[in-house]
Order: structure tokens, then sequence, then C-alpha cells
């Protein structure tokens, strides 16, 4: 099982059906070399007939993943469809196979129960998809649940879509999510939990073929403080790695930021630098590098990546 340090590493997390013929081999890594997260998913993506079928399934693979650990794999995390799926499939006793589970339609009100029924010891990453999350009453008081009474929590996921619909609404093709009204939604959600010290997971872009829009979403985003999204189909996976890699400017200031003999207040590149303020800054960006590497679209010449590469 691959252990994360921190929700950036998840990258783009892909899901796929737990009915899916390839699930072997798009969990192992070798059908899309580029993905670092996949949640192999019990819950919308499989149609009630076949929930027997996707169990049967989800067991083989992490069977076959416990006789064969691959550490280089990507992360798998398992969905459920509900609380008394996610105690059946953690009996199984196969918990070392796989890096953790996104809990569906998480709440205050049911944190208890998954709770009860979840290892202490799993990484979990709790959706935020239901009309309790317009309540931002109902998610302080969740933050706080969070903060001092469950389990370790990898990041929150924002399931936009879900969102969306308890409005009746569904994302246009021309518009990020941010040009929706769950935009200021998604923001308030950042304001409340990344200072608590949450990570957030933004929603999927769904019109696959909108490259343009997708990268859009990306910056916004990024301007939330949310650098790992879900993603809907595999030819996403290029653009959200590479909108996280890190430019030659922003790396040069974050090693500045963070450098022992700092002063206290700097000039770089056309703006003043402080690091009591920006260096919370600086430390995202050198995990973003660490994970995403150098774009390679903004180098600014060769002697300064030969330096950087050394970090």
């Amino acid at each position: 099982m691959k252990k994360l340090q921190h929700a950036i590493e998840l990258g783009a997390t892909m899901y796929i059906p737990a009915t899916h013929e390839q699930l072997w081999e798009v969990t192992e890594g070798h059908k899309f070399p580029a993905l670092k997260s996949v949640a192999v998913c019990l819950e919308d993506a499989v149609l009630e007939k076949d929930v027997q079928t996707a169990m049967v399934n989800l067991k083989h693979l992490l069977q076959r993943r416990a006789d064969a650990p691959n550490l280089k794999s990507p992360a798998v995390f398992v969905r459920p469809r509900n609380i008394e799926m996610a105690k059946h499939i953690a009996d199984w006793d196969l918990n070392r196979s796989f890096s953790g589970m996104i809990l569906p339609k998480f709440t205050l009100h049911n944190l208890m129960q998954w709770m009860d029924v979840l290892p202490p010891n799993m990484n979990l990453m709790p959706t935020l998809e239901t009309r309790e999350i317009f309540d931002m009453g109902h998610n302080i008081e969740l933050n706080q649940a969070l903060k001092y009474d469950f389990h370790k929590t990898l990041c929150l996921r924002i399931g936009g879509n879900d969102l969306l619909s308890c409005l009746h609404l569904r994302r246009p093709k021309n518009s990020t999510i941010y040009q929706t009204p769950i935009g200021m939604l998604i923001s308030q959600l950042s304001g409340l939990f990344i200072p608590s010290g949450f990570q957030l997971s933004s929603p999927v872009c769904e019109h696959i073929e909108n490259t343009q829009l997708l990268i859009d979403e990306l910056q916004q985003d990024m301007n939330n403080g949310i650098y790992t999204k879900t993603a809907i189909h595999p030819s996403q996976l290029e653009y959200i790695h590479q909108a996280f890699q890190v430019n030659a400017e922003e790396f040069q200031e974050a090693q500045q930021i963070l450098s022992h003999d700092a002063k206290s207040v700097f000039k770089s590149h056309g703006s003043m630098l402080e690091p009591a303020t920006h260096r919370n800054w600086a430390e995202m960006i050198l995990r973003r590098y660490r994970t995403f590497g150098l774009s390679k679209h903004h180098c600014a010449h060769d002697k300064f990546i030969a330096s950087s590469s050394s970090f």
C-alpha cells in the first residue's frame, strides 16, 4: 500500500467502476502511467444490479494486491456505496492492500456511524456533496468534529455535481464550477477547512473535450488553495498535473522566502516578499515542486534548472 503524507500527492484522482474489465491494469499503473491516485468506485458508477459483481471484483483485486504489493503503483482508494458496505469491506481484513476509503454523502450527522465501522489507521477522504454543505453552521460544527473526534482525514472531497443537483442545476458546458453558485461555496469551504489543517479536492470537470475550461478551472482551484482534483477521463491527467507544476520564478522566490538568512521584507521580480506572511505559500510551492516538478514552459535558463534540480 502506498502511504501518502499529504493530499497534494494525489494529483488527479481518477474514478474507475469496480466492474471495469481492466481494473488490475489501471490500478497497477500499467494502462495510464501518469496516474498518481485512483478511486475504485462502488457507488454512482455501479448500477444496483451490478453491485454483487463489483464487490466480488474488488475483493479479488485487493487479495491480488495483498499477494503482490507494488509500491510504484498509484495510490488506490475504495469508494463504498454506503456505511454498511464500508464495514463489509473493512471486515475482509485486506486494509493493507489499499490506501484508504472515500466516504460518500458525508455529514456531521453520520460522522459517528462512519467512525464506528472504519479502522483508525486508514486514510479517509470524506466527500462533501449533500444539501447540509450549504449550511455554514453545519460546516463549522463538522470542522470541529473532524479535528477532534474523527480518524485521520487525508482530504475533503467536494462533490460539485451532487451539490449542483441539490439546486436542480447542471454545470453549463462553457462555465467553470466557479461561475456557478457552487463557486462561492468552494471558497467558503476553503476558508473554513484549510486554516484548520485540512486539504480539499476540487470537483470533476465533466466537459471532457473543453480543455481550456479545465485549464481555467484549475487556475481558479489553485487561487482557492486547492491542489488536487478529481479526473473523469484519463485525457485530463496530463493537464491537471501540468497545472500543479511550479514555474522557475515561483520556485526561486519560495527558496528565498525559506532561506535562513532571508530579510524581513525584500523585492523580487517586481513584487515585495515578506517571509513572515509568505512562508506557508513558499512551503506549498516546494511541495508542488517535489510532487510535480518544474514547468517546462517557464524554465528561465539551463543554469537555473541545474541549480534547482539539486534541491
